[in-house]
């Protein structure tokens, strides 16, 4: 009972901040962009909660259960990275084009309205529909633990008190609830660590679990999948685009990301602990995903016991609003505005854009009611988005060779490759029996994601020079990389 009036109390602070963000809202770019007007204290914390999501903190503390410490320290890691990376790679690049969301950055860049739609629904059905779907189910184990109520009825639940404070008060409300929840995420994973580094220190950091050795043999292609993946493949993450489109300028868009990707990194290692020690305080675990929520449950008491559930919840509200909103974004700008109705109403528009995200929490709920596994679902997103649109995006802040066509060519190659062999198998190395180097690399290409982005990466380079880029796009490579937009 006492977590759930705690649940209540947090549950009046989001919506009060909700209703402030909807005094705001009078347009669709201040419902997904925020006005372009968010400072660098809003952006750093919406940030840092994105990545410490607590479904992906579920998740990573599951592989840490099943297979082990580094296994479970490479989820956190590579969200880490990637926003380290996103940052150097595509921050300013995409603020300096003014673009909406992500998937801009490919139609502004490539001067072609259609790539940027087709960039988009690829975006938008892995992190609209696929991720959402994840961190719904994720979101639902806390809300079971705080209500005691079963996986359905938690799910409806989560879904709809996150989708309507987003529906509200847009990236707003989103990011400035998400300053207080990632504050409440820290607090919460440091009180559980810290709780088992004094009570269980005998059972954590075994060597069998930590050889680093490993992770250079064909042994270790568990960790350099899931945390590839997620390094690289959540680089054109649609959610932290988001993000960073609403921040004031490129350059606290930029010090942003480096600062929370560096938070994440530096706290990576905790997942793959827990899950160690878990394996030991509650061996033969049905589903590892859910013993941080048993943990902290059992462990602590009642009050302190409400506040961290509390944190947890806020932890999986806070990403997925997010990820509501991007996918919105994506299709409000991408899709509606740029070619169905050019010139709509405001507040037509701004009804479109509530709606999208309504559309995106009902798609993620039916996945999750289906799957009810965190895991699987996100990997399953970020695969497609590595598989897809990472090239175009890498290479094109630096190379002006990148042609329009090319970049169709290239994605359209990846995710036709990453379909059939996800079916059929990947050609080539399978029977490789060869141990040490070269049998990971033989087990990392058996991986439809890792084989099909070689295949994608060089159907980019390759195709640019078959088709070179037009005087539009020569264009819009100069303006990208103008410092001189950087303060505006």
């Amino acid at each position: 009972m006492l977590a759930i009036i705690v649940f209540l109390i947090y549950l009046m602070f989001i919506y009060y901040i909700g209703f402030k963000g909807y005094q705001k809202v009078h347009s669709a770019e201040d419902l997904l962009v925020a006005g372009w007007s968010m400072p660098f204290y809003v952006v750093t914390g919406s940030l840092v909660s994105a990545l410490l999501a607590a479904p992906f903190f579920f998740a990573a503390i599951g592989s840490g259960y099943t297979t082990g410490g580094f296994e479970g320290t490479a989820t956190m890691a590579g969200l880490g990275t990637c926003m380290i990376l996103g940052a150097l790679i595509w921050t300013k690049p995409l603020r300096r084009l003014k673009g909406w969301t992500i998937a801009d950055y490919y139609g502004l860049r490539y001067s072609s309205k259609r790539l940027g739609a087709y960039t988009g629904t690829v975006l938008a059905t892995a992190f609209g529909i696929f991720n959402a779907g994840a961190l719904t189910v994720g979101g639902t184990y806390i809300l079971q633990t705080i209500f005691q109520i079963p996986f359905v009825p938690a799910a409806i639940l989560f879904v709809a008190i996150t989708a309507l404070y987003s529906i509200i008060g847009g990236l707003w409300a989103v990011a400035y609830t998400e300053v207080v929840q990632g504050a409440l995420s820290v607090i919460g994973i440091l009180g559980i660590t810290f709780a088992i580094l004094f009570n269980y220190n005998d059972v954590i950091f075994q060597p069998e679990w930590w050889n680093v050795g490993e992770l250079f043999e064909k042994g270790g292609a568990t960790f350099w999948a899931l945390y590839l993946v997620l390094a690289l493949g959540d680089v054109p993450a649609a959610d932290l685009g988001q993000r960073v489109a609403g921040a004031k300028s490129p350059r606290v868009a930029f010090r942003a990301m480096i600062v929370a990707g560096a938070v994440v990194i530096a706290i990576s290692w905790i997942p793959g602990m827990l899950g160690e020690a878990f394996k030991t305080i509650y061996p033969g675990s049905e589903n590892p995903e859910m013993l941080m929520l048993v943990f902290t449950e059992g462990y602590f008491p009642p009050f302190v016991s409400a506040i961290f559930l509390t944190a947890l919840g806020a932890m999986g509200m806070s990403t997925l609003a997010a990820c509501l909103v991007a996918s919105s974004g994506v299709f409000t700008k991408n899709i509606y505005l740029d070619f169905l109705k050019k010139q709509p109403e405001p507040l037509k528009l701004l009804r479109v854009s509530r709606v999208g995200i309504a559309g995106s929490a009902l798609l993620g709920l039916v996945l999750a009611l289906q799957f009810q596994q965190i895991i699987n679902l996100a990997y399953l997103a970020w695969d497609i988005i590595f598989v897809t649109v990472f090239w175009p995006l890498v290479l094109g802040p630096f190379w002006r060779r990148v042609s329009t066509p090319a970049v169709w060519i290239s994605i359209t190659i990846g995710l036709t490759y990453y379909i059939g062999t996800s079916f059929l198998g990947v050609p080539g190395f399978s029977n490789v029996q060869s141990e040490g180097f070269l049998g990971l690399l033989a087990e990392l290409w058996q991986l439809p994601v890792m084989s099909g982005v070689v295949f994608s990466g060089i159907a980019i380079v390759v195709f640019s020079y078959v088709f070179p880029p037009s005087q539009a796009v020569q264009d819009m490579f100069d303006k990208q990389r103008d410092r001189t937009l950087d303060d505006l």
